[in-house]
């Protein structure tokens, strides 16, 4: 019976290891997805910007104004002003950086934080197949042990005979012992 529970418990471990797996791959792709996006969006903003920084030093008075009334965002104006705030000697070269705290991007936050959660469902896949694969070892463990106590059945001699029960009586408590210290943790 523990033979087979040991079979049946790295058996569900195995699947458990199996979706955790798929899980990570899923979050991971959709986690893709969401820095494409953000890649997009910063490449867009800083194409405006770069639009607006034209038109301002060549003096197009009329389509800077036009640029700012028509397609700038409260959060661009406010990623702007923090970047003309900053000493021209340490200024990023466009707003749009990670370290302007009137920035930002949700694709990016969404990213990161998918790729958190594909890591942490990596990490579990790993322990369950860990854990598939201490199951599986102290199942053959204990078939070792009950094949000890087989063949100490068709040996004639008593001290062998005696020896083979001693080893697998230990091979077996071992075996019990450690499943339920699986079973436990």
């Amino acid at each position: 019976m523990a033979i087979a529970w040991g079979a049946y418990r790295a058996e569900l471990k195995s699947k458990d290891a199996d979706h955790f797996f798929n899980r990570s791959d899923e979050t991971l792709a959709t986690a893709h997805k969401f820095e494409l996006e953000a890649d997009e969006a910063v490449a867009a903003d800083e194409e405006l910007f770069l639009e607006l920084m034209r038109d301002q030093t060549e003096g197009r008075v009329a389509a800077v104004a036009f640029i700012r009334r028509h397609f700038l965002t409260p959060q661009f104006l406010a990623a702007e002003a923090w970047w003309r705030a900053q000493p021209a000697a340490s200024r990023p070269t466009t707003p749009f950086v990670s370290s302007n705290p009137r920035y930002r991007n949700r694709s990016d936050a969404e990213s990161r934080r998918l790729d958190a959660a594909a890591a942490d469902y990596l990490d579990r896949a790993h322990e369950a197949e860990n854990r598939a694969i201490d199951f599986t070892i102290v199942t053959v463990i204990l078939t070792v042990g009950l094949f000890l106590f087989g063949i100490a059945t068709q040996i004639g001699t008593q001290s062998v005979k005696l020896g083979l029960v001693v080893v697998g009586a230990l091979v077996l408590l071992a075996a019990v012992g450690r499943f339920v210290d699986l079973a436990v943790s």
